[in-house]
Formats: C-alpha cells, sequence, structure tokens
C-alpha cells in the first residue's frame, strides 16, 4: 500500500517516534494573556508536566529509549529544571513556537519574531540549537518553510501529507517532513476543558490505545513511519501511562521496530536520499496561491 517505503535500519519493519509537547501552562496564557492568571484551575490541569514528563522519562530508560520533545520557548524558560531532565536523559528537545502561538495567523513579521525568540528561548536553556520544528497546533504556515530553511532546521513534524518522510520545498530551501496524523494525537481521545474550548468525549486509555495501535499495525505492516503527538499533561496521567507502557512492551515483542528520536530518523533518510537509496516525494509549499472569494462572482440580486 505504500509505494514508497523507506528502508530502516537493521531490517526494521516500521520506525516508531513517541513523541510529546510539552505545553504546560503556555496553553492558558496565549489563549486568556489578560486573565491567564486566574484560571487556577486550568492551569493546574496544564502544570501536570512536572508529574508527567518524569514519569514518562522513566519510563523511557526502563525501557532504553531516546525519544522527541517539542517544547515552546516560554515553557522552557518557566520550567528550565523539567527541560533539563529531558536533556539530561538523552533525548531530543525540538522548537514549538514561543507561547504556543497559531502561526498561521499571524503577519510574516510577527510570525518570523516568535519563531526567532522561541529558537532563542529554547537554545538558551537547553544549551544545545533545536534541528526540528513542530507547528503549534499543526499551524503551519505559508511562511513557516522560509524560517526553517534559513535557520538551518533539518526536519518538521507538522503536516500529514504522507505515510512515510517527504521533502517540503519553498522558494529558500527544503527540510524532510516527518508526518504524523491527528489519529497519532491524544488530545481528541481525552480533552476536556471549558477555558479552552474543547469537550471531546473523554475515552479510555485502551478504546483511545486502539486507534493508536491500529495505525502501528499498518504502518509495521506496510513499512510506515509512526509519529505520536502526546501531551505529558494528557497522556502522562497515571492510568494512561500505565497503558503506554502496556503499548512499547507489545512493540517490542512484535519486533521489526526501529524507535528513535526524530532527529536520527530524519538523519537516516538524509543519508539514503544522498547515496540514492531512498527518492521522496517532494512537495512545494505554499500549496496555491491565494484564492478569490467565490461569492464575488455570483450574480447581484
Amino acid at each position: 500500500m505504500i509505494e514508497n517505503p523507506v528502508k530502516w535500519p537493521n531490517g526494521a519493519r516500521c520506525a516508531v517516534a513517541i513523541t510529546f509537547d510539552m505545553d504546560s501552562d503556555s496553553l492558558i496564557h496565549y489563549a486568556h494573556p489578560q486573565t491567564a492568571d486566574t484560571k487556577i484551575g486550568t492551569a493546574s490541569w496544564l502544570r501536570y508536566d512536572r508529574v508527567g514528563v518524569p514519569r514518562i522519562l522513566n519510563l523511557y530508560k526502563k525501557y532504553g529509549l531516546k525519544q522527541t520533545f517539542f517544547v515552546p520557548g516560554w515553557t522552557a524558560e518557566q520550567y528550565p529544571d523539567i527541560v533539563g531532565r529531558i536533556v539530561d536523559g538523552g533525548h531530543e528537545v525540538g522548537m514549538h513556537g514561543y507561547l504556543h502561538e497559531r502561526f498561521d495567523s499571524l503577519s510574516a513579521e510577527m510570525e518570523d519574531y516568535w519563531f526567532m525568540r522561541g529558537l532563542d528561548a529554547l537554545t538558551k536553556v537547553t544549551g544545545v540549537r533545536p534541528r526540528g520544528f513542530r507547528a503549534p497546533s499543526y499551524r503551519f504556515s505559508k511562511n513557516t518553510l522560509n524560517y526553517l530553511a534559513r535557520e538551518g532546521f533539518t526536519y518538521d513534524s507538522s503536516l500529514m501529507g504522507d505515510d512515510v518522510p517527504y521533502i517540503i520545498e519553498g522558494d529558500r530551501g527544503s527540510v524532510i517532513e516527518l508526518p504524523t496524523d491527528w489519529a497519532m494525537d491524544d488530545w481528541p481521545q481525552f480533552t476536556v476543558n471549558s477555558d479552552l474550548g474543547y469537550a471531546m468525549q473523554v475515552n479510555s486509555p485502551d478504546r483511545a490505545m486502539d486507534v493508536f495501535m491500529a495505525e502501528f499495525e499498518a504502518a509495521w505492516e506496510y513499512g510506515g513511519l509512526w509519529v505520536s503527538v502526546w501531551h505529558p499533561f494528557v497522556m502522562g496521567r497515571l492510568a494512561r501511562c500505565m497503558r503506554m507502557e502496556k503499548m512499547i512492551q507489545t512493540m517490542l515483542e512484535k519486533g521489526g521496530v526501529w524507535f528513535a528520536t526524530l532527529g536520527e530518523i530524519a538523519d537516516h533518510v538524509d543519508r539514503l536520499i544522498k547515496s540514492g537509496e531512498y527518492v521522496p516525494y517532494r512537495e512545494r509549499i505554499p500549496y496555491h496561491g491565494a484564492t478569490a472569494d467565490p461569492r464575488s462572482h455570483l450574480p447581484r440580486g
């Protein structure tokens, strides 16, 4: 079903990256900048990262996994100790905006400002310049690729245009896209919060895992890429994290799974491209120019 599968290392059937977006309470500060300080209930839910991240790190350590966390610059500034534990554990930290801005709602100048502010903050806290990026809320704009290329990023993991890595190209350069999908996101499975405007049905960990594992089984069968987009304050909750451990055990027992950071996956794909062993699909951004309002062509009266 995948016409152009990637040859994964050591004969692996698929690549797996269990990635987390450590947003914490940047979300409430972006959504309600004037009143965030009094929305204590929502902030306490988001600040569960202080429990979820160490729990996830301990789980990764137990199974010898190195994975990728995406962190907004503001979050890194507010919680440098937690980010430090991620770095000290040998995991990758990728960029995730500054205050979880929605880039596709900003002017090019404002997006550039917040992009650089996030990059500078994350580099300062971690001591390492990030190589990968995920747009907050997947809100990748027609200008985002220009900033990624200009700043020398290796990969992006915001888009959903394939089951395997591909190349996104723009006027200023290109990066490797490591795609995911809403089916690998914990947000639709568990999120209820009136301050942020979400009212999803809260599923059991097993029901949510049915969705995640269906995607894994397909990736394993056909040589795909499986990238979760999870949040420590959501998936790091006790019952869900317990079920995540069972998922890891199942994947390990099945075999043929390459667990890797997104940076490692991007480097592997880059080597295959340079050697001629993999010819990826290439997609130019933006896809189309601005379209006139079709209503302007309706007859009057």
